[in-house]
C-alpha cells in the first residue's frame, strides 16, 4: 500500500493514500461552541463546512502544534454522500511512501475515546495503521453533528 505518513504526538500514523481526498494547508478554524475538545473547528473548503478533528488532542498528547508541516488531511465521509468531508489535523505531514503492512498490534486509545490505529513494524520502529472511516465512524455520535454518521461498509 502506498501510505502518507504523518506524526500525531510521539506516534508515527500511515493512512493509506487512496483514502485521501487531498492534504491541504493548516488554515485558521472556527471554533464551535459547545464542541468536544478533539475537534479543531471548521473550515469553508470550496464552498461547503468541514469538521475538523484534531488526532493529537484525540489521541491525549495536547493539541497540534502550529508547524509549517502541520496539515488538514481531508478525507471523504460518509462515503455514502457525495461532496461530504471531514479535516484531521496532524504534523509533519510530508512522506508518501510504500507500506507493507503485516502482522498488527492493536493499541487502545485513551479512555473513552478510539485510538489511532493498530500498530505494526517500521524497520525499527513502529507505526499506526488509522483507519479514517472507522475513526470517523466512531467519533459521529460524539461530534454534536458535525461529522455524519456513516453506513455501513
Amino acid at each position: 500500500m502506498l501510505g502518507l505518513v504523518f506524526q500525531v504526538g510521539p506516534d508515527k500514523v500511515v493512512v493509506d493514500v487512496r483514502r485521501v481526498h487531498e492534504v491541504v494547508p493548516r488554515v485558521e478554524l472556527t471554533a464551535v461552541h459547545g464542541s468536544p475538545p478533539w475537534i479543531a473547528g471548521v473550515f469553508v473548503y470550496r464552498g461547503r463546512v468541514v469538521p475538523v478533528v484534531d488526532l493529537h488532542a484525540l489521541a491525549g498528547v495536547g493539541t497540534c502544534p502550529p508547524h509549517l508541516s502541520s496539515r488538514i488531511i481531508l478525507f471523504p465521509y460518509p462515503l455514502g454522500i457525495p461532496e461530504a468531508l471531514v479535516g484531521v489535523l496532524a504534523t509533519q505531514v510530508a512522506e508518501i511512501r510504500e507500506i507493507r503492512p503485516a502482522i498488527t498490534q492493536a493499541i487502545p486509545g485513551p479512555s473513552g475515546r478510539p485510538g489511532l490505529g493498530p500498530a505494526l513494524v517500521d524497520g525499527p520502529g513502529i507505526l499506526r495503521l488509522l483507519d479514517p472511516d472507522w475513526l470517523l465512524k466512531q467519533l459521529a455520535p460524539s461530534s454534536g453533528g458535525l461529522i455524519e454518521a456513516g453506513t455501513e461498509s
